[in-house]
């Protein structure tokens, strides 16, 4: 082959792996399935994690970068559900704050899933309040009556 032809050629072929990475979405389209089990993963953290009425706002963080669509899911949570992000530690006790409103939260991450079968799941998850008041926990998760519920929460550690 010429040089030239081979030079077109690389060009050509470099052109269509740039053109491919560029048209990507920050986060991979999912089964409405693990959406679902995420969802009822954080509503299970703030049902049997919150640390009491100060709390006004849930600062989630998935293990994955999710769609802002997601939040919606959570549009009739009390306390509010915002992103992590939206969130800082402050003060000498590290306490969770929205930076927006300065107003006490507390952050739920999911920090792993891992499919045990076609409908079993296992995650483990974190509820931080402030340096002095956080868990870690594994929690065992089945589909069962059409919809994600919890079987059981096994604690790792407490702060």
């Amino acid at each position: 082959m010429n040089p030239v032809r081979r030079c077109v050629s690389i060009l050509l072929l470099c052109s269509c792996f740039v053109s491919g990475v560029s048209a990507q979405a920050p986060f991979a389209d999912e089964s409405p399935d693990k959406s679902n089990l995420r969802e009822a993963i954080f509503r299970y953290t703030f049902e049997h994690y919150n640390y009491g009425p100060y709390v006004k706002v849930f600062c989630i963080q998935p293990e994955q970068p999710q769609p802002e669509k997601f939040l919606l899911r959570f549009a009739d949570s009390k306390p509010r559900v915002v992103w992590a992000s939206d969130c800082e530690l402050t003060g000498p006790m590290n306490a969770v704050k929205q930076k927006k409103t300065a107003e006490s939260g507390m952050r739920m991450t999911v920090i792993s899933i891992r499919w045990i079968g076609g409908r079993e799941a296992e995650a483990r998850v974190e509820a931080f309040c402030d340096g002095i008041a956080a868990n870690w926990n594994t929690l065992r998760i089945v589909f069962k009556e059409g919809r994600w519920i919890v079987k059981s929460d096994k604690v790792d550690g407490v702060s």
